[in-house]
């Protein structure tokens, strides 16, 4: 998808092809949150600030829409509610054309592309229909709402505790200094941490949202809750691989290139070998998603360029801030208190988050950035979703508990608001309709192959032109 115009305009030239960044006044960054919580769905305004507090989901949830165009998120978030209780609550607020006139959504005060699916979409009920009749028959045989039937179950709850053990027994050993935990302590985290973290960030792990909203915060190493719902949410989920909107394929792409849409740059060469990927592996985490794409967005209002940040207070952005610093303190400087030599403070001050970022990275790049997917687009959202995206290791236990269900990414991104225990199940739904439809939905073998297709995406855009998919 080419940069649009109304990006084109602001466009350094020299540089890597994407918007000229001016930072706004010192107004935008002390204003208060708006009172009124006002998006856009299907170009229509409602003004949802009395449902805020009565939304099922969450004032978390509805949260993200506060301001911006929300149709992807609204779709993607209520897939087995009945169509007709949900117009007939959006009836209830929505504002006159004659007063919305007036109103910009975020996109459009910072300059950032509109993007548009189209709906309905035959593919897309069809996979709701079936989705939801595997769900009505959990929800009679458990007998619990069918909400509840799409959260986490009991056997997961299992799974999580057993995690939680494991975790906390490597406590002792790793903040004592014992090398034998310098990467179980961070294996054990990655381990707990993906399989609760991402779904409840995706309002997945609880039919109460406190638990969703709460959960988060347990896990700063993988990043700031608040920044992660605008890049991850937001964004990547709603736009996967459209290169104006979606912000995974911009991390960094003055060192990086995931997209022909960026500009290519000399150092990029450096990509296709093997060494740079474990070493963009071993950073991306900390010095990337946690950090410097974190501060950036605080300082633009806007993450990776391309999605716009929610209005927040002074006191906010400052609390935020030093909450970040708080945490990636406490993580480096623990072991210059406690271990005996410098040599290993060092080494516990650093080995662990570089193993736990490449953790983080061999399970999340190899699902999207892909030769095949990178560079795929429909008009149709829910056929969007299965292009640009592949599973991996389908119908292996190992790859499922080790990825915290991101082997399944299509069934998920399909499907982002139900817990990852149930995508297994969903699978062959999946396919079979996509086989009906002609959808291509792609399968990789498993972690070995999943990252050598990774490797070949990085390698083709090394080269100035890249190579034919």
């Amino acid at each position: 998808m080419a940069t649009s115009e109304a990006v084109r305009n602001h466009i350094k030239p020299g540089i890597v092809g994407r918007p000229n960044i001016v930072l706004p006044p010192l107004s935008d960054f002390t204003a208060s949150k708006p009172t009124r919580l006002l998006t856009k769905i299907h170009g229509k305004w409602y003004d949802l600030t009395k449902f805020e507090k009565r939304h099922p989901g969450g004032p978390v949830a509805l949260g993200l829409a506060r301001g911006r165009d929300a149709t992807v998120m609204f779709e993607s978030h209520h897939p087995f509610t009945n169509r007709k209780i949900l117009d007939a609550i959006l009836m209830k607020y929505e504002i006159d054309a004659s007063d919305s006139k007036h109103l910009q959504t975020l996109e459009q005060l910072h300059g950032v592309p509109e993007h548009s699916f189209e709906w309905p979409s035959a593919f897309g009920e069809a996979l709701k229909f079936q989705v939801k009749e595997y769900f009505e028959g959990e929800s009679k045989r458990r007998n619990i709402s069918l909400r509840e039937a799409t959260k986490a179950s009991p056997s997961r709850w299992v799974e999580i505790a057993i995690l939680a053990v494991l975790f906390l027994s490597t406590f002792h050993g790793f903040f004592r200094g014992d090398w034998r935990f310098l990467l179980l302590f961070p294996l054990t985290a990655w381990l707990l941490g993906v399989n609760i973290f991402h779904d409840a960030t995706h309002f997945a792990f609880s039919d109460n949202w406190r638990w969703n909203a709460l959960i988060p915060y347990a896990f700063p190493y993988f990043s700031s809750p608040f920044s992660w719902y605008h890049q991850h949410n937001i964004g990547h989920h709603s736009y996967p691989n459209v290169s104006d909107r979606d912000p995974d394929v911009l991390h960094h792409y003055w060192m990086k290139r995931e997209h022909r849409d960026v500009k290519w740059l000399p150092i990029h060469k450096n990509q296709s070998t093997w060494w740079f990927m474990l070493f963009w592996w071993s950073v991306s985490v900390e010095f990337g998603l946690t950090t410097m794409q974190d501060l950036w967005m605080l300082q633009t209002n806007l993450y990776n360029e391309v999605v716009p940040m929610m209005a927040i207070s002074g006191s906010r952005r400052l609390r935020h801030i030093l909450g970040r610093v708080l945490t990636i303190g406490i993580i480096h400087a623990w072991p210059f208190f406690v271990v005996e030599t410098w040599g290993k403070a060092f080494a516990f001050s650093l080995i662990p988050y570089l193993f736990f970022s490449v953790l983080f990275m061999m399970n999340t790049q190899i699902n999207h950035l892909l030769p095949h997917t990178t560079h795929a687009a429909d008009a149709d959202w829910y056929k969007h979703q299965v292009i640009t995206a592949q599973d991996f290791g389908v119908g292996s236990k190992f790859c499922h508990l080790f990825s915290g269900g991101l082997n399944y990414q299509v069934i998920h991104h399909l499907f982002p608001t139900v817990n990852h225990c149930h995508l297994p199940q969903l699978q062959p739904i999946v396919a079979r309709l996509c086989e009906k439809y002609d959808v291509g939905y792609t399968t990789a073998r498993g972690y070995v192959h999943a990252i050598q297709l990774h490797h070949q995406h990085s390698s083709r855009l090394a080269t100035k032109i890249e190579h034919a998919d």
